[in-house]
């Protein structure tokens, strides 16, 4: 599980993640780490849910396409997104299901942006749209907080709910607790730029096993 939440302010975004990297059958915490890769070019970061290789197929594919602002990077992110589906597959990644790249920055022209798109990898769908905000995973409560000011107290109560994930070898799913911690991240895009700060960290052990 991946907490990735996402809020505008009047001039700035606001984004809080957990470090928790988690193998995919067991649910175990196999690793502790940033899930935000940042965009200097372009003063902006984006995070993925669910497949950890994207973020790395992303980083890549950036690095040899260039794009002359934010606004054309967010509107390029469908397409980007399915290359990189396509690129880890040609070198033998089993990649399915579903998640979600949340691009989100500042700029002069387009303002505080936050643009999610949704990629429905088995049926080749990859929709992407403007939102003002972005939750994952939603827990109760959140519907009553404000941010930026109660982006760690969001945190905390993921880190405490009990989150479904996959039930390896089902087709269904099962309820666990313990599926985001390590740390807890604010990062703020402004015009500034981008500012990066662990608001807490958990004391959660590493059990093995590959990271999701």
């Amino acid at each position: 599980m991946t907490a990735i939440s996402a809020f505008k302010s009047a001039d700035a975004v606001h984004f809080f993640s957990d470090g928790a990297w988690h193998d995919p059958a067991t649910g175990k915490l196999a690793g502790i780490g940033t899930k935000v890769s940042i965009l200097p070019q372009y003063n902006s970061l984006f995070a993925v849910t669910g497949i950890s290789v994207v973020p790395t197929l992303l980083s890549a594919l950036l690095i040899e396409t260039p794009f002359v602002d934010l606004r054309s990077l967010s509107d390029a992110m469908p397409n980007l997104a399915r290359t990189c589906v396509d690129r880890g597959r040609a070198v033998g990644h089993i990649l399915s299901g579903r998640c979600d790249v949340v691009l989100a920055g500042w700029s002069a022209e387009a303002g505080p942006l936050i643009h999610v798109t949704e990629c429905h990898i088995d049926h080749g769908l990859f929709n992407g749209r403007a939102v003002k905000q972005y939750i994952q995973p939603r827990v109760d409560g959140s519907a009553e907080m404000r941010f930026p000011e109660d982006g760690l107290r969001l945190l905390e109560e993921q880190y405490a709910a009990k989150l479904s994930r996959p039930d390896a070898g089902t087709f269904g799913s099962v309820t666990v607790g313990g599926l985001v911690g390590g740390f807890a991240q604010h990062t703020q895009v402004d015009a500034d730029g981008i500012r990066i700060k662990v608001l807490k960290r958990w004391p959660d052990e590493i059990v093995g096993g590959g990271p999701a």
